[in-house]
């Protein structure tokens, strides 16, 4: 049924019309609207990743070693992944259906004969030359064959009846043939009515209760678990993309004095970690041995109280000896940083594990900063007591160095000079009564001042002096300054900024920074700086620095007077600390004074502009005034007449 049986409608003022190439065009109208936001968000990933982006700009990077390399490669791999997870190809799903369902829609839709109009002649199905026994003839023919008494199956018949007469009507009547050639239609102008462009089909009592169903199923069920889905993924997670359930058992593990392997056990009991179960039989045996490694290790290396030593005892207790009660994470961050061999079996585990605790790190550097800015000492109720601990530069300091040995691969009591491979795998062979040389030196001198040991053989220099130049040759820079330039006598009432510039010395100007430098790390990972702003231990300014740019910048600014009272002598201590590299972290003294504000005179400078808004008068009486003006003029007016009189 077209447009043109719009003029069937019968007297009893019914609205309700089921118009099926409206409903073609309505169809194809909100079909349209659900398939560009659908297509977006399926082209989006693609284009971010292989187009244009961060990350494809990211990944644009040389690398700097065999490890860097292997790692990079990994990491596109995975990128190339990234985006084809299961929701992606329901989408993809989805919307092939919805092409399709537009296709047909489009194949189905009216021809233009179709919508021209009413057109007596083609309802009845003669030449416009016909005469009127023609018509009346034609007329009687298709009435026998439309009248709905023949047709008792048929919804439309009698629409398609009235149709009929209204044609026959339209070309026997004078009056309504010139009606239908002025309005197109024979009963004159209409007023506008209001349809439903819905399929004719829905006429049919079969269909109703399939059709009903339908709309039950859409709104009542798959529209609430799609919201339901979408909110449980809004506020699941922090900025770093680490779950925030895990916040309570960072606040209750990070302390001042955080050591390396309770680093290990809070990344281990993590969300992300703690959920990481063996798939299949090979898996177990080999962690078995891996486990057993890091127990002998652990008994070389003389560290006490190691958890799991004491997790194999506690199970030989409970005769348990299939199972070692022991975190899958923690044996595989153990066994990273003794730098034992991993097996094939677990490696895909390992890798994931790795990966993600630098990210864990940032959450609970962020976590103890906020504790530390608001509210200095954390408070928590457990087992009945109230118990107290402070968190301050320390604690952030100790949860990077975690990060330190994380990324490259040692552990704490390691030499960092081991970031180097061949200190770290060769030296042992050729070292007999020689000592190992200080990294930090050898990282911040120049190309030129740089001596290696006597007993490095010559075959390895060009080698070792070439991986040394991977790592950041730092240069740190701050500086004191007021806001009002024009200020020469500081007080603390003033607005003091401390701005702090880091430079990559060893990186050409221009150049993107390359990605952290490691031969054990399992991901390619950016150089993170993070600067710390203390005073008397406490943190009051906290910033992360990363990123491609050479020269990375931050600024501090405050009053003396709000955060410190009367002070006027401060010595801040700046901390610029790797998450990446030991052994680089600068720790630089701050130290400035400023005056009390009742012991200086500074002589008060207008500006002309605000002189002359001094001088002139509020907007309420220069309202007033200009009427107070005009009475007094006319008082004086009248007086001057009445003088005039007199005289």
């Amino acid at each position: 049924m077209g447009f043109k049986e719009a003029f069937t409608r019968q007297g009893d003022g019914e609205n309700l019309l089921f118009d099926d190439d409206a409903f073609i065009y309505f169809a194809i109208s909100i079909l349209t609207l659900v398939i560009l936001p659908l297509v977006y968000s399926v082209i989006k990933p693609l284009f971010t990743t292989y187009v244009f982006g961060e990350n494809r700009r990211k990944f644009a990077r040389v690398p700097q070693s065999s490890n860097d390399q292997q790692n990079l490669q990994l990491a596109k791999q995975e990128l190339r992944l990234k985006w084809l997870t299961t929701g992606y190809v329901v989408k993809i799903i989805i919307l092939v259906a919805l092409l399709l369902l537009l296709n047909a829609s489009i194949q189905s839709l009216p021809k233009a004969d179709k919508i021209k109009g009413f057109d007596p002649y083609e309802i009845l199905e003669i030449d416009p030359s016909a005469t009127e026994q023609e018509i009346r003839k034609a007329y009687r023919k298709i009435s026998l064959k439309l009248h709905p008494d023949k047709n008792p199956d048929d919804p439309q018949a009698n629409q398609k009846f009235i149709l009929l007469t209204k044609a026959y009507e339209c070309l026997t009547d004078e009056d309504k043939k010139s009606l239908c050639m002025k309005y197109g239609n024979p009963d004159g102008q209409q007023s506008l009515s209001v349809g439903i462009a819905m399929p004719s089909f829905l006429l049919k009592k079969e269909n109703r209760a399939a059709f009903l169903a339908v709309i039950f199923l859409l709104l009542l069920v798959v529209v609430p678990i799609i919201v339901l889905y979408e909110l449980r993924s809004i506020g699941k997670y922090d900025q770093n993309g680490i779950m925030l359930s895990n916040q309570e058992k960072f606040e209750r593990g990070l302390e001042e004095n955080l050591l390396i392997k309770k680093g290990v056990e809070l990344s281990s009991c993590s969300d992300e970690l703690c959920r990481i179960r063996l798939k299949t039989e090979q898996q177990a045996i080999d962690l078995e041995k891996l486990v057993n490694e890091l127990k002998e290790e652990a008994e070389l290396r003389k560290i006490q109280k190691f958890e799991i030593t004491e997790a194999l005892e506690q199970s030989k207790k409970q005769k348990k000896k299939k199972r070692v009660t022991i975190s899958i994470a923690m044996i595989l961050i153990y066994a990273h940083l003794f730098g034992k061999p991993i097996p094939n079996s677990v490696k895909s585990l390992y890798r994931s594990t790795i990966k993600i605790i630098p990210k864990l790190v940032n959450s609970m550097v962020r976590l103890a900063f906020e504790f530390s800015m608001k509210y200095k000492v954390m408070q928590w109720r457990q087992r009945g007591r109230f118990q107290t601990k402070f968190m301050g530069a320390r604690c952030i300091n100790n949860i990077l160095q975690f990060s330190q040995c994380i990324v490259q691969g040692i552990y704490e009591t390691d030499n960092p000079i081991n970031q180097i491979d061949f200190f770290a795998t060769k030296a042992k062979d050729y070292i007999k009564k020689g000592k190992m040389p200080i990294f930090q030196e050898l990282v911040q001198k120049q190309i030129d001042q740089r001596v290696l040991p006597n007993w490095v053989p010559e075959e390895f220099k060009e080698q070792i002096m070439n991986e040394i130049n991977m790592f950041p040759q730092l240069d740190i820079k701050h500086e004191v300054t007021v806001d009002d330039e024009s200020i020469v006598e500081q007080c603390n009432e003033d607005i003091f900024s401390i701005k702090i510039t880091l430079t990559r010395l060893n990186t050409p100007e221009g150049e993107d920074i390359p990605f952290a430098h490691s031969n054990r790390f399992t991901y390619v990972k950016e150089e993170g700086w993070h600067v710390l702003i203390t005073y008397q231990n406490e943190v009051f300014y906290y910033a992360q620095l990363n990123g491609a740019n050479r020269v990375q910048t931050t600024e501090f600014k405050f009053q003396p007077k709000m955060y410190f009272g009367d002070v006027v002598e401060f010595e801040f201590i700046l901390f610029v600390i790797s998450d990446c590299y030991r052994g680089l972290d600068a720790e630089i003294p701050i130290k400035f004074k400023a005056k009390k504000a009742n012991q200086i005179s500074r002589a008060v400078e207008y500006h002309k502009e605000d002189q002359e808004l001094d001088k002139s008068l509020p907007f309420i009486q220069s309202m007033l005034f200009p009427m107070q003006n005009k009475v007094e003029d006319s008082d004086s007016e009248d007086e001057d007449q009445s003088k005039k009189d007199d005289e």
